[in-house]
C-alpha cells in the first residue's frame, strides 16, 4: 500500500480532545443506588447497591456489573512491536546518557533519534499492510486513524531532530528544512517523476503540469523545475530562456562554500535585483505562469499567498519561503518564517494539533509542544520518548510559575505513567518494568508494588517475575513470589505449581513436592525448606520406595542452600545414598546410610524406610557392612522398634544376624 505521508497528515488530529463517552447502564441498575470502584489498570466497575442491607439475605436478582476500561492503543496486537522495539532504543539512550555525563555524546543521541524514527516507519508500514488487507470497514477505519497518528508523530519527531538533536554545520537549517518538507509533504513528486520519465515535448498539456512545476520550485527542487520547463513546447522562447537563466544562476548558500554570510548576502541581493528588473520590465507579461515563478523566487509574499490554497497546510510552502527570503537563516530565525506562512490567507483555514505543534516547535516553545503531544491518543508513547530524548540532549528546560526548573520531574512523571500503563498488560509488563526501573527511587517503589500484584497463573510466569525482580534488585518481591509458589506447590493445586515448568527448569523436580523444594530454595526460607523437605519425604514413603525421589538433580547442586534446615540436609544426603547405590558404589552407599541412621536426624515417619534400605546391602553376596556397622544397625532397630514391626522387622533382624555372622568370621585375626 504505497501512500504518501501527506495524504494521512491531511486527515490531521482534531484539536477537540475532550470527547465524552456515554454508557447505557442496564435498566435494573436504576432501581437501586449506583456505586463504583476503581480497579487496576484504569478500570472502573459500576454496580447497583441496595438501599437496605439485610444481615441474613441479599437480593441480587436483576443486579448487573458493568466494567469500563480505558482503550489502550498500544495494546493493539499490531502496535506491540512498536512498544518492544522502542524499548530497546530507550534503554540504549539511558546508557548513552550515563556515558555522556562527562563528555559530549550528541552523535550517539542523533543515531538513537533516527532509530526511534525508523521504528515508527516500520510501524506505519505494518499498519498500511494491515489496512490494505482488512475488509471490515470499522477495523479499516481504525487502522487508517492509527496511520494518521503515527505519520503525525514521525513528522514532529523529525522536525524536533532537526531543530534540537542534529548537529548542523554553521546552524544553517535550510537544507534540513527542505528535506523535512519533501519527505513528509511530497506534493506533485509522483507526477514530476512520470513527466520526466516520459520526456515528451508539450507536457504542458498535462492538467497538473504547472502545479507540478510550481510545486518543485516551492520545495526548492530547482533542477527538477528547470527540467520540467524544458518539456514545454515553448521552451526555446526568450521568456523561458530568461527564467531558466535566473533559476540556474540563483546563489546557493553553503557553510563549506568558502564565502562568509555577508558576501553571500551581497551576491543574493544582486541576483534578486536582476530578477526584479525582469519583473518590472514586464518581460514575462505574456507568460503569467513564468511570472508567478519569478515572483516566488524573489520571495514575493503575495505570490506565495496566491498559491496557498493549492496546498493542504502552510508547512508545504515553509521550506520555499525560507529558501527565497532568507536562505542563510539559523534555527532561532525560523519563528518569523513560520508566522509569515501561517498568516497567509486560505479559503479553508484549519487549525489542528499538527499545526499547533509545528508552530510551537519553530517558535522554540517546547513546553507547548509537550502539552500538545500529550493530547495525541497514543497513550503517552510519543510524549514519553520525545521528552526523554530532549532531556538527555540538554535542550529541554521547563519552568513552573515560580521559575523553578521542573524538567527532571516532568520527564520522570511521563516515564512513570507510561511504565505503569505497560505494567497492566499481560505480556508487556516486563517492558513497563524497565521504564519504572530507570527512574529511581520512586520508579522502583512503584515497580515493587505492581510486581507484587501481578496475576500469576503459571509457573513459567512466576519464574519470569522472580528473574525480573532479581534483575532490578527487588529481592523482597522475588522472595515473596517464591514463598507463595512453594506453598501452592505443596498444596498441589492452583497456579500451575505442581511440578511442571519449575521442575523441568531445575532438573528433575517431580510433582508438587519437587516444585515446592525448588521454590523454597529460591526463597531461601528455612521454614519453607523444612516443610518442602518433609513433603518430599512423606511423598516418597507413600510410594514404598517404588518411585524416585523428587528433584534429585536440584538437591545435588543445591550447595550451601542445603543448610537451610535439618530436614533438607537429610533429604540431600539421602538422595546421595540413592545415587551411590545406583552407581554400584555399595561400600560408600552403606557408609552414608549408617551415618544417616546413627545421626538420628531422620523424621520418625521415615525410620521404617531408612532401616529397610539396609536390607539389599545386608543380603549381598559379599559382605558390605562391617560387624561394627551391623551392631549399630541392630541397636537402632531396637531403639526404633515402634517404627518398624511385624514381618519386615523380623526379616531385617534375620539379615542383620546373618551379616554379623559373616563379618565376625572375617574380623577374626589370622593366628599366623
Amino acid at each position: 500500500m504505497n501512500v504518501s505521508g501527506s495524504s494521512y497528515l491531511n486527515r490531521s488530529i482534531s484539536l477537540e480532545s475532550k470527547n465524552v463517552k456515554t454508557f447505557a447502564l442496564p435498566d435494573k441498575c436504576f432501581e437501586k443506588r449506583i456505586a463504583c470502584t476503581w480497579r487496576s489498570g484504569n478500570k472502573l466497575t459500576i454496580y447497583p447497591r441496595s438501599q437496605t442491607v439485610s444481615k441474613t439475605t441479599t437480593d441480587t436478582s436483576g443486579d448487573k456489573i458493568v466494567n469500563i476500561r480505558q482503550e489502550v492503543l498500544l495494546f493493539t496486537s499490531i502496535l506491540r512491536k512498536l512498544v518492544n522495539e522502542s524499548n530497546g532504543t530507550y534503554l540504549s539512550l539511558q546508557k548513552a546518557a550515563e556515558t555522556a555525563k562527562n563528555s559530549d555524546n550528541q552523535v550517539e543521541f542523533l543515531k538513537l533519534s533516527r532509530q526511534y524514527r525508523s521504528v515508527i516507519r516500520v510501524c506505519i508500514e505494518s499498519l498500511q499492510e494491515a489496512a490494505e488487507k482488512e475488509l471490515n470497514g470499522i477495523e479499516k477505519n481504525a487502522l487508517l486513524s492509527y496511520i494518521t497518528i503515527f505519520y503525525s508523530i514521525e513528522c514532529i519527531w523529525h522536525l524536533c531532530e532537526i531543530l534540537y538533536v542534529d548537529i548542523i554545520p554553521g546552524d544553517v537549517v535550510l537544507p534540513y528544512l527542505l528535506e523535512w518538507v519533501r519527505f513528509h509533504f511530497p506534493c506533485h513528486e509522483q507526477v514530476a517523476a512520470q513527466m520526466l520519465e516520459a520526456c515528451e515535448r508539450g507536457s504542458e498539456e498535462h492538467p497538473d503540469y504547472w502545479d507540478t512545476v510550481v510545486g518543485m520550485v516551492v520545495q526548492g527542487r530547482v533542477d527538477v523545475a528547470r527540467a520540467l520547463l524544458k518539456l514545454h513546447s515553448a521552451t526555446d522562447s526568450n521568456e523561458f530562456k530568461l527564467l531558466d537563466n535566473s533559476l540556474r544562476t540563483m546563489p546557493l548558500y553553503s557553510v563549506y562554500g568558502g564565502i562568509s554570510t555577508g558576501e553571500f548576502t551581497i551576491s543574493w541581493k544582486h541576483w534578486q535585483a536582476e530578477c526584479r528588473s525582469k519583473l518590472s520590465n514586464r518581460t514575462f507579461a505574456s507568460q503569467p505562469k513564468l511570472e508567478l515563478i519569478l515572483r516566488l523566487i524573489i520571495g514575493d509574499y503575495s505570490a506565495f499567498e496566491s498559491i496557498r490554497d493549492k496546498y493542504n497546510s502552510w508547512f508545504d510552502i515553509l521550506g520555499g519561503w525560507v529558501m527565497y527570503t532568507a536562505p542563510w537563516a539559523r534555527r532561532h530565525e525560523l519563528s518569523a518564517a513560520a508566522a509569515a506562512c501561517a498568516g497567509m490567507r486560505a479559503l479553508h483555514p484549519s487549525r489542528t494539533h499538527l499545526d499547533v505543534m509545528v508552530r510551537a516547535l519553530l517558535d522554540g516553545d517546547l513546553h507547548q509542544v509537550i502539552s500538545e503531544i500529550q493530547q495525541i491518543s497514543d497513550n503517552g508513547w510519543f510524549a514519553t520518548h520525545l521528552t526523554d530524548m530532549l532531556f538527555h540532549c540538554g535542550k529541554l528546560k521547563i519552568l513552573d510559575k515560580h521559575q523553578t526548573d521542573v524538567t527532571p520531574r516532568l520527564r520522570d512523571s511521563l516515564i512513570l505513567e507510561y511504565g505503569c500503563l505497560l505494567m497492566e498488560h499481560k505480556s508487556l509488563w516486563s517492558v513497563g518494568l524497565s521504564y519504572l526501573a530507570s527512574c529511581p527511587p520512586e520508579g522502583l517503589k512503584r515497580a515493587e508494588l505492581m510486581l507484587e500484584r501481578l496475576p500469576i497463573k503459571t509457573e513459567a510466569k512466576a519464574m519470569r517475575v522472580v528473574a525480573e525482580a532479581k534483575k532490578y534488585g527487588l529481592l523482597g518481591v522475588a522472595q515473596s513470589v517464591s514463598c507463595v509458589e512453594s506453598a501452592r506447590a505443596r498444596r498441589g493445586a492452583g497456579g500451575g505449581a505442581v511440578g511442571g515448568a519449575v521442575g523441568g527448569a531445575v532438573g528433575g523436580a517431580r510433582g508438587g513436592a519437587g516444585a515446592a523444594l525448588a521454590w523454597a530454595l529460591r526463597a531461601r526460607s528455612p521454614a519453607l525448606a523444612q516443610r518442602a523437605a518433609h513433603a518430599a519425604l512423606r511423598a516418597y514413603t507413600q510410594t514404598d520406595g517404588n518411585a524416585s525421589l523428587p528433584a534429585p538433580d536440584l538437591l545435588l547442586t543445591a550447595g550451601a542452600s542445603m543448610l537451610l534446615s535439618d530436614s533438607l540436609l537429610f533429604l540431600g544426603k539421602y538422595c546421595d545414598f540413592h545415587r551411590l547405590y545406583k552407581s554400584r558404589e555399595f561400600k560408600k552407599a552403606a557408609k552414608l546410610l549408617v551415618s544417616l541412621i546413627t545421626s538420628n536426624i531422620a523424621p520418625d515417619y521415615f525410620w521404617e524406610t531408612l532401616l529397610l534400605d539396609a536390607l539389599p546391602l545386608l543380603e549381598s553376596d559379599e559382605p558390605i557392612l562391617s560387624s561394627s556397622d551391623t551392631f549399630e544397625l541392630m541397636q537402632c532397630l531396637e531403639l526404633k522398634s515402634k517404627e518398624l514391626t511385624g514381618e519386615r522387622a523380623d526379616l531385617l533382624r534375620l539379615a542383620l544376624s546373618r551379616n554379623l555372622a559373616r563379618t565376625l568370621l572375617e574380623d577374626v585375626p589370622d593366628p599366623n
